[in-house]
């Protein structure tokens, strides 16, 4: 490895306060890493207890293993639009939210992970450069609605299995905003583990060479890629190019932390052992910043994708300029567009996927299908 390279990276290494050298490394060369004891044993088993009652009250029992595939891949705790509304001030959302944790026992708010978890909020600080660079990190907490994959069936991926690039399910996440290389919306990707997940059973799958495949390609585009573009547009073709897959396992405390970039999968679950957890994600204060000034300010995050570029020194991605006129700002995922929303959509996405059918490389083109511009005078 190139020794200036090399020194940047001993540089960001010595910054880190939660992560040991060896697991700092190992982000660094394969853009994700497992973080052993984040959380207590002791938090995990009630935060699952809590979980067990809402099934139990929903017919899923845990000592009768064939109740599990009425729900076999279930959201428990408070759904997300309930705390969505209630963050914005709703009243009887809040109501509403308070009354769901209140019946399964948890507390009336998840606790705040610099309290509870100070290990796991440590690990995430290391990997993006420290706490002033993700967005309100007193505010950040320890997720205690869980995904629960309990029998998911995955049995129909061929003779390659789920290691493929034609195994179905594959994504980058991100439906909210529009892609840049340097997206602040999604700092990390992370998996808490609330119960001992094995191989085989329902741990995400990672495609870990993925991460160079999205910087190459966002590293094109300073303007951005419409998420709706990312999705059905270029990732089904993109994972083509893949070709490392792992899968996510560890014990109950664990805290796995992947790359933002990193292409994953929604695992099945053939084991008869529930799988809790859950996967949310941080947001940065701030845009990456590939061209710093001080070799020594990069983050672990930022020096990852460097490498997977080959620019191991500086990569000046964004102008002033382009901050102004692409702004880093969230859009209206699907489900939430008007029909007008909708089709003003549509008519850039054309224009976008036409101009990268024509710079991309072949296996665009050819997924390219002719198509009639929506009429926008009706």
């Amino acid at each position: 490895m190139n020794a200036d390279f090399e020194a940047m990276i001993e540089q960001s290494i010595a910054k880190c306060t939660t992560l040991s050298r060896t697991e700092a490394r190992h982000f660094l060369e394969h853009g994700w890493v497992v973080v052993e004891g984040a959380v207590s044993k002791q938090v995990t088993a009630d935060i699952v207890a809590c979980a067990w009652r809402e099934l139990e009250e929903q017919g899923v029992m845990k000592d009768d293993p064939e109740t599990w595939k009425q729900e076999p891949y279930i959201r428990t705790g408070c759904p997300p639009n309930i705390n969505i509304m209630a963050s914005r001030g709703d009243k009887e959302a809040a109501a509403q939210m308070l009354e769901i944790r209140t019946l399964y026992g948890l507390p009336p708010e998840s606790s705040r992970l610099q309290e509870v978890s100070p290990r796991a909020l440590g690990a995430q600080l290391d990997c993006v450069g420290g706490w002033d660079r993700v967005k309100d990190p007193e505010q950040i907490k320890l997720p205690d609605s869980l995904a629960v994959n309990l029998c998911r069936d995955d049995g129909n991926l061929g003779e390659d299995g789920w290691r493929s690039a034609r195994a179905p399910g594959w994504h980058k996440d991100g439906w909210q905003y529009r892609h840049f290389l340097d997206s602040p919306q999604q700092g990390l990707l992370l998996g808490y583990f609330y119960s001992d997940i094995l191989p085989g059973s329902g741990g995400t799958q990672m495609c870990v060479d993925s991460i160079g495949v999205v910087a190459r390609l966002l590293a094109q585009y300073p303007e951005g890629i419409h998420p709706d573009s990312v999705q059905s547009y270029i990732q089904p073709h993109m994972i083509k190019e893949c070709s490392e897959f792992e899968e996510l396992t560890g014990q109950a405390g664990d805290l796995a932390i992947m790359h933002p970039y990193m292409v994953h999968r929604v695992a099945g679950n053939p084991s008869g052992r529930p799988r809790f957890a859950q996967f949310p994600s941080i947001k940065l204060s701030q845009p990456m910043q590939f061209g710093r000034d001080d070799p020594s300010d990069y983050s672990l995050s930022e020096l990852v994708v460097l490498k997977e570029l080959g620019q191991l020194k500086r990569f000046d991605f964004a102008t002033e300029e382009d901050y102004v006129t692409y702004p880093r700002e969230d859009i209206t995922p699907p489900p939430s567009r008007t029909e007008e929303e909708q089709l003003a959509i549509s008519v850039g996405l054309y224009e976008e996927q036409q101009r990268m059918a024509r710079t991309e490389p072949e296996w665009t083109q050819e997924m390219w299908t002719k198509r009639e511009l929506p009429d926008m005078s009706q």
